[in-house]
């Protein structure tokens, strides 16, 4: 057990598969935050006695049921809008099914939105654990959320965003009746284009820069987990098309800001997705020759690095200059099972 004062954060957990895993994760948060709410979609559903279990943990455990038999966009945000209004404290963070945010990273987010009424939804720095020859190794993720700070006038916090774009939105500790307006406005803007593409998380993150100021702590925030066997994934267009898609709603999002340039968010995701930016032949063979360069460099430093110990995340957090507590990290990395 870990023995800090549990914080005031309701975590949301959904989840498709993967039932034990899940279940592993919302005992996790259970132990650090005050509130779990567990979104339950795999079939059959936990029994009467299963589900009291999760209740003497303070986990309250809700069962969906998808009525397109398939994943999908709107499932996805609806197990989480659920989720959120169900919620009984003031902020809300939503969780993958095997991943974990710090006590720590956290707290800082609540402290730092209690001390700057502004601020709509807070992060911190994410590093990823993953395996190769069954050894573990740690890398750094979006760097862009290194001192990450959004606080401006709208159009310009959608400009910023676009330019160091990262998925902060969606993994942040929010202010809970923003997220669930923010959830709701991006089910319309998918349900108004009823097509999907691999750029669509852009809709809630630029959504999300509409209702107000963001920014990202130097904490250690989020550990992703690269290890287990990869979620199945909604079927969506990919490619060039994927960019038409997300302008499409994007024109829907924007409609009532006459003054936003599209093709400057356009621009951005470009820039940040670059392995997708396919416009004719001979830019599809550069960047086929640079994508492989980088996958060779990036495979060659990672194999430099690679150590299968506890101090490697150590190091790389003490290189990348990311302040964590080691009694927080110990209890992270256990309650992972690696």
């Amino acid at each position: 057990m870990f023995s800090k004062n549990k914080i005031s954060i309701t975590v949301l957990v959904t989840s498709i598969n993967q039932r034990k895993i899940t279940i592993d994760t919302a005992n996790y948060y259970s132990n650090i935050c005050n509130e779990v709410i567990l979104v339950d979609e795999e079939q059959p559903h936990l029994s009467i006695d299963e589900i009291k279990i999760l209740r003497k943990k303070g986990i309250k455990y809700i069962d969906y049921k998808n009525d397109n038999n398939e994943i999908s966009i709107k499932s996805i945000y609806q197990k989480r809008l659920i989720a959120a209004n169900n919620s009984n404290n003031k902020f809300i963070v939503h969780s993958n099914h095997d991943e974990r945010y710090s006590y720590h990273g956290l707290l800082a987010c609540s402290q730092e939105m209690e001390n700057h009424k502004d601020l709509i939804f807070c992060a911190g720095q994410a590093v990823a654990i993953r395996k190769a020859e069954k050894e573990i190794y740690f890398t750094r993720s979006y760097e862009n959320l290194s001192e990450y700070k959004n606080i401006n006038e709208v159009k310009l916090r959608l400009y910023n965003h676009s330019e160091l774009y990262a998925p902060i939105a969606h993994y942040a500790v929010w202010r809970k009746e923003f997220f669930i307006e923010n959830i709701e406005r991006t089910i319309a803007v998918h349900d108004s284009v009823n097509s999907a593409g691999i750029f669509d998380e852009v809709i809630f993150e630029f959504s999300a820069d509409l209702l107000g100021n963001s920014k990202a702590l130097n904490e250690l925030y989020w550990v992703r987990n690269r290890v287990n066997t990869p979620r199945p994934k909604p079927k969506r267009d990919k490619g060039e098309y994927s960019f038409k898609i997300v302008e499409n709603k994007l024109n829907v999002l924007l409609a009532n800001l006459n003054d936003i340039k599209l093709d400057i968010l356009i621009n951005g995701i470009y820039k940040n997705f670059p392995n997708v930016q396919t416009k004719n032949f001979i830019e599809k063979i550069i960047l086929f020759i640079k994508l492989i360069l980088r996958k060779f460099i990036n495979l060659v430093k990672k194999e430099k690095k690679r150590k299968n110990s506890f101090d490697k995340i150590e190091n790389l957090l003490n290189e990348s200059k990311i302040v964590y507590d080691k009694e927080d990290l110990k209890y992270l990395l256990n309650s992972m099972n690696l």
